[in-house]
């Protein structure tokens, strides 16, 4: 009997060394009866040395690995003055034209119905940055909302409605303007909620959207978004909260919710036209014109 087990054990033991000689980094084994089994682990490891074997069990033995793991970037952190770069193609001289005024949008609302919904929020940055690069206002919906304090909030003295919104929006829009160039709207699923709740307000309130503003949603945008590798991110993970991570941001917080989503936008905007190589011009010829809405909004 004594013969048997010294067979196993030594039989198990040369096994086990030929496992580590072949090359145990990144890798955990174990020994199951006569077997060894390799199971791959995702993070970097290196064996540095061998150690005596101190205890074996009939199903165990337990290795000792230094694992260092790769350190990240650092994170990338933008505050709410600062100009967001986005990519510009090479020009003599390093002349850099804007040709439009790019900012980003997020809007707060009642539900998710354009068609019903009313706006609560409207929170917009200018990404050239700088003084009153921003605007933002609760609206009085006027209507009860189920949350009493978000009710409160949003219908207390001193909130405007819509229609009283509206004017200072189109104020601050055109303080903004680089010498009437177009002003591109950018909003996250933009296309599905964002901008079909804000032509529906317009025109439900008289106003016109100028011909000279474009919409953008950075949804498609993020679709063509890659990994190092060359392959695209996977199905569902072009939400903003995604693409913050994948790009390694640090967002601020702030009370003004939609604020922080526009933030956060305008960081990976940004991310998104160097790696893509989008320039504003060709920011441009993605966006679309209010009609796209307008048109989408009567056919419902």
């Amino acid at each position: 009997m004594k013969h048997i087990m010294s067979f196993i054990f030594l039989r198990n033991f040369y096994h086990l060394r030929n496992c580590l000689l072949i090359g145990a980094n990144s890798r955990l084994l174990r020994i199951h009866s006569n077997r060894c089994i390799v199971f791959p682990l995702r993070t970097y490891s290196n064996v540095t040395r061998r150690l005596p074997l101190r205890s074996i069990t009939p199903h165990i033995i337990n290795l000792q690995f230094n694992i260092s793991i790769a350190s990240k970037e650092p994170k990338i952190s933008y505050q709410y003055s600062d100009p967001i770069k986005l990519y510009q193609a090479q020009k003599e001289r390093d002349t850099i034209d804007q040709p439009a005024t790019i900012l980003v949008l997020d809007l707060g609302t009642t539900g998710l119905n354009s068609k019903t919904d009313k706006i609560t929020e409207i929170a917009i940055r200018d990404v050239q940055g700088g003084m009153d690069s921003k605007f933002y206002t609760l609206v009085n919906p006027e209507v009860t909302l189920k949350n009493h304090k978000r009710n409160e909030l949003h219908t207390e003295s001193g909130v405007p409605r819509m229609e009283e919104a509206i004017p200072r929006l189109l104020k601050w829009v055109e303080s903004r303007q680089i010498n009437g160039k177009p002003v591109i709207l950018v909003a996250h699923n933009g296309h599905c909620f964002d901008f079909p709740f804000l032509v529906r307000a317009f025109h439900e309130y008289g106003y016109q959207i100028h011909e000279n503003w474009l919409f953008l949603d950075s949804l498609h945008l993020a679709r063509q978004v890659l990994h190092d590798n060359g392959t695209k991110l996977k199905r569902g993970n072009h939400k903003l909260k995604d693409l913050v991570k994948f790009f390694n941001i640090v967002v601020e917080a702030s009370a003004q919710k939609a604020m922080v989503d526009v933030n956060a936008l305008c960081a990976v905007l940004q991310q998104m036209t160097f790696v893509s190589k989008l320039t504003s011009a060709d920011l441009i010829e993605r966006a679309y014109t209010a009609s796209r809405y307008s048109t989408r909004r009567s056919s419902e």
